[in-house]
């Protein structure tokens, strides 16, 4: 498992030990920085991603040392490297446990997420555009963000035209009509062998910069729900994605899909619905558990310190 430091980790990693699963994990940084490198059965520290080849053999050889048969990375950014390279682990009979090329090609790409759905009546979409076509008629201020970016990075809101004009030149950035409203994500896990399904949605009502949710309510809207299933079988999702959302003139319209576990995959945890075991299963040939009728609530996230 990659990126043990990141905010999934510890719900995931807890997770597939109780299910029996042996956990090597790995990060950037020293083993030493992350209480998460304790609950692992092995810790290796990666190179970067930014070394793509060097990062790629150290997969393969972790792989090969510890004779493991899958790998559940957890950024996007390692997402995108292992994707690029998938040939190098079917070759070695090692799962990939994240979604396809296909999947991937449309979810991260943000203008091409927005063109797959722009004719579906179903998928309220935001109007968008690259930021080297832009028409005379767009209205500002608006949202500028990159193409391929995550976590919020890149990300303008409020953007005049005379800062639009200034990135103009950015090829990977694109600009959308700015709505107003209330935040939705959906933790949502498919398997494409059969088309069973599962989601939990949430509002956030807290949320850091980079959009991780800190407090969150938990909903049970038909019509969201709806939604989201309609958005996993047009995609033919396979695994564990996260969507969000914007409710704004009464509709949900589509943000973005994260092809990973979220950072407040723990929600859903709490909400009674285990989207990791059920992830997993989606890779093993496994049937995932049925759709459960979620409780409104509120559920907070704690932080603690701790000695290493």
């Amino acid at each position: 498992m990659t990126a043990i430091g990141s905010m999934s980790a510890e719900c995931t990693i807890k997770r597939l030990k109780e299910d029996g699963y042996y956990v090597v994990g790995c990060d950037i940084y020293p083993k030493e920085w992350h209480l998460e490198s304790k609950l692992c059965d092995m810790f290796y520290q990666a190179p970067s991603t930014r070394c793509e080849d060097e990062y790629i053999s150290f997969l393969l050889k972790t792989c090969s040392e510890n004779h493991l048969d899958a790998l559940l990375p957890l950024t996007d950014l390692e997402i995108d490297v292992i994707n690029r390279h998938r040939d190098g682990f079917v070759k070695e009979k090692i799962q990939l446990c994240m979604q396809s090329s296909q999947v991937l090609s449309v979810v991260r790409d943000k203008y091409e997420l927005y063109a797959f759905f722009r004719n579906d009546e179903l998928v309220p979409t935001i109007e968008t555009h690259l930021a080297t076509k832009i028409p005379d008629t767009f209205r500002y201020p608006c949202v500028a963000k990159p193409c391929h970016g995550r976590s919020s990075e890149g990300l303008l809101r409020n953007a005049s035209k005379e800062q639009v004009l200034a990135i103009i030149d950015k090829r990977d950035y694109i600009v959308q009509e700015q709505l107003h409203g209330e935040i939705f994500t959906v933790d949502y896990v498919r398997t494409s062998a059969s088309g069973c399904d599962a989601c939990v949605p949430r509002q956030e009502l807290l949320r850091t910069s980079n959009g991780a949710g800190l407090t969150i309510r938990t909903c049970n809207d038909p019509k969201l729900i709806s939604l989201v299933r309609h958005i996993g079988k047009s995609l033919n999702i396979n695994g564990c994605v996260n969507m969000e959302f914007i409710f704004c003139r009464n509709n949900y319209y589509l943000i973005d899909i994260n092809p990973r576990f979220s950072a407040g995959i723990a929600f859903s945890e709490k909400s009674g619905y285990d989207m990791v075991t059920n992830h997993m299963r989606c890779f093993t040939g496994d049937e995932i558990d049925s759709c459960i009728d979620i409780e409104e609530r509120i559920i907070i996230k704690k932080y603690e310190e701790v000695f290493s």
